[in-house]
C-alpha cells in the first residue's frame, strides 16, 4: 500500500501529484552520508522511514549534533542549498532511511510556474527557519535540564533510537552529565 503523504506536504491532490513527478525516493544506509561537510547541498528532503542526524565537528575535533531528523520531517542544509556554498555541516542516517528528495532546480522551476508554489516555497522557508531560531533559542536560553525536557516532550522516541553520546552533544553536555540529569529527574 503506497502512502499519500500529501498531507505532510500540506498539499490538495492536484498539487501533490505534479510535485510527486518532481520527487526522486532515495535510500541511505545506517553510517552513510545524505551530504558531508564541503560538499554542496542542491536537495531538500522528507523522511519516509528513519532517521538523520545533523552534525558538525568542532576546533577542538568533537562531533556536535545539531538536529534529527525523523520520519515525517523534512531536512536539508538550506544555507548551502540557498548560497551554493560548501557545507559545513554533514547529515548521516541513524538508521537505515527512505527519504524523498526535490532538486533545488525543480524546485525553482516550480517557483516559476505558479504563484502557488511561490507562496508554498516561503511558507517551506518561514518553517526552516523557526525550527533553526528555536534550537538557537533553546541552546542560548535554556539549562541543559531544560534542554533534555523538552527534546523528552517534542521527541521522546528519540531516546530510543538515537545514541547517548550523540543526544549529549545535541544537549551541549557530556554523557555522563546526561547520565547525572536523568538520574535526578528518576528520583524527583
Amino acid at each position: 500500500m503506497e502512502i499519500d503523504y500529501s498531507v505532510y506536504f500540506r498539499m490538495d491532490s492536484l498539487h501533490w501529484n505534479f510535485f510527486q513527478s518532481k520527487l526522486t525516493s532515495r535510500k541511505i544506509k545506517k553510517d552513510d552520508f545524505f551530504i558531508s561537510m564541503g560538499d554542496i547541498c542542491e536537495y531538500i528532503g522528507f523522511i519516509t522511514n528513519g532517521a538523520l542526524r545533523t552534525f558538525y565537528i568542532d576546533n577542538n575535533g568533537n562531533d556536535i549534533s545539531f538536529i534529527f531528523h525523523l520520519e515525517n520531517n523534512f531536512f536539508t542544509d538550506y544555507e548551502s542549498f540557498l548560497t551554493t556554498a560548501p557545507s559545513k555541516l554533514f547529515i548521516q542516517a541513524i538508521e537505515d532511511t527512505e527519504v524523498l528528495v526535490i532538486h533545488k532546480k525543480d524546485l525553482l522551476d516550480l517557483y516559476a510556474t505558479d504563484v502557488y508554489w511561490q507562496v508554498y516555497g516561503r511558507n517551506m522557508a518561514e518553517s526552516i527557519y523557526l525550527s533553526a531560531k528555536k534550537r538557537v533559542e533553546d541552546l542560548l536560553f535554556l539549562t541543559h535540564e531544560e534542554r533534555y525536557l523538552r527534546l523528552i516532550k517534542d521527541q521522546p522516541m528519540i531516546f530510543n533510537r538515537v545514541p547517548q553520546k550523540q543526544i549529549a552533544s545535541y544537549l551541549g553536555i557530556k554523557p555522563q552529565s546526561l547520565s547525572r540529569i536523568r538520574k535526578r529527574l528518576t528520583l524527583q
